[in-house]
């Protein structure tokens, strides 16, 4: 069974699911995957600094035996870490760091043969994410997250 269509509005920081005639939509199902993985919350390191001074490091409670009870891997990202950092090239980085920790999954499960990532600030405090996700023979698939940061912020 295929996953749901996840259309996001990124104005309204929402995501809703896609209609396909009177049935929901399955197509590209890879697409909401990926976004699943970027902008959910997953678990901080323990060496990881929390930005709001807190001790939550935040992720769902499943990831914590994962592995063990099915077969699984931490779900989500660590982006959030991210949130009240300033545009530097050092922000940067580890907004990249955090999306290729993300892809991993995907690559070790064979969902994408390879995949190319480019993340830059494209405007004041505009930082955004190109991923181009290859499937062996079939299309390559780019995804582009143009306000990655206000959905970093917004999630957060």
């Amino acid at each position: 069974m295929a996953d749901i269509r996840i259309v996001w509005n990124a104005d309204l920081l929402v995501g809703d699911w896609r209609l396909a005639g009177h049935v929901l939509d399955t197509d590209r199902e890879l697409v909401t995957a990926i976004a699943i993985a970027l902008f959910t919350h997953r678990t901080a390191e323990i060496e990881d600094e929390i930005p709001d001074g807190s001790a939550d490091r935040r992720g769902w409670w499943g990831d914590a035996e994962a592995q063990e009870v099915h077969g699984g891997w931490p779900i989500g990202s660590r982006l959030w870490l991210i949130a009240r950092e300033k545009q530097t090239e050092e922000t940067r980085q580890r907004a990249e760091e955090y999306i290729h920790e993300a892809m991993a999954q995907f690559l070790d499960l064979g969902a994408v043969s390879a995949y190319d990532l480019t993340v830059d600030w494209f405007a004041h405090e505009r930082l955004g994410a190109v991923i181009t996700l290859y499937r062996g023979p079939q299309h390559s698939i780019e995804i582009r997250f143009e306000t990655l940061w206000d959905q970093i912020l917004e999630a957060a």
